[in-house]
């Protein structure tokens, strides 16, 4: 495995409660058993490598708009050249970088050059975006929100109202955080199928954990 695996960065994407940050912990797990340094950064971890004007909004933090750069993704790049390790980033590209990009109204072409720049960046590394998607996003929004606290359901919509994407549209609430996903997961979903071998979508849920986890690393063993 050690000589054979070719990815040196994961990037583990998909909607809020799709599974990213439980996939992201078994995937480390998996590769430091088959004697691969790995290192997962979960979104919000203070030592993360990529910081995201997003994730300083949840947690509170002063935004320093000069970090939000490339910088920050060649550095990871290089040291994960150096290291010869795997690092795994969870929802950094898509989910914090991207889909806020989209629900402030940005183009189509502000999308991809957000996109395309940052994978340029971390290239050196041979990135592997996966992609967990959601069959039934209205049925899997409504879950989530009944299953969790009161508080973090009224952010999540308290959010989605306050989007310029909302907005445009004239809807607000639950009906409009479910078109949202469904119209992000369409972009996203079309964006990854010009990725070629730098992406692998999987259907959320589909598997338990460990069996997801194996399938994503036989991919990720594939030469590229």
């Amino acid at each position: 495995m050690t000589s054979t695996f070719h990815r040196h960065l994961l990037m583990i994407e998909g909607p809020i409660g799709a599974g990213k940050t439980s996939l992201t912990m078994r995937l480390a797990e998996h590769l430091e058993a088959k004697g691969l340094e790995a290192r997962a950064f979960l979104e919000f971890d203070p030592d993360h490598p990529i910081r995201t004007e997003q994730v300083d909004l949840l947690v509170g933090r002063e935004p320093a708009p000069k970090a939000y750069g490339l910088d920050p993704w060649a550095r990871l790049a290089a040291q994960c050249v150096v290291n010869r390790g795997v690092v795994l980033l969870d929802a950094t590209l898509i989910q914090n970088t991207l889909l806020p990009a989209f629900a402030n109204g940005a183009s189509d072409a502000q999308l991809v050059d957000l996109a395309t720049t940052r994978l340029a960046a971390v290239a050196k590394a041979n990135p592997l975006i996966v992609y967990l998607r959601v069959d039934d996003m209205a049925a899997h929004l409504e879950n989530l929100h009944k299953s969790s606290s009161r508080d973090w359901s009224a952010r999540n919509l308290a959010w989605i109202d306050g989007t310029e994407w909302t907005r445009a549209k004239g809807k607000k609430g639950m009906a409009a955080l479910i078109d949202f996903h469904e119209a992000w997961q369409t972009w996203i979903e079309a964006w990854l199928a010009l990725q070629d071998d730098k992406s692998l979508v999987l259907t959320a849920h589909s598997l338990e954990i460990g069996p997801l986890s194996q399938l994503v690393l036989k991919h990720a063993a594939k030469p590229s």
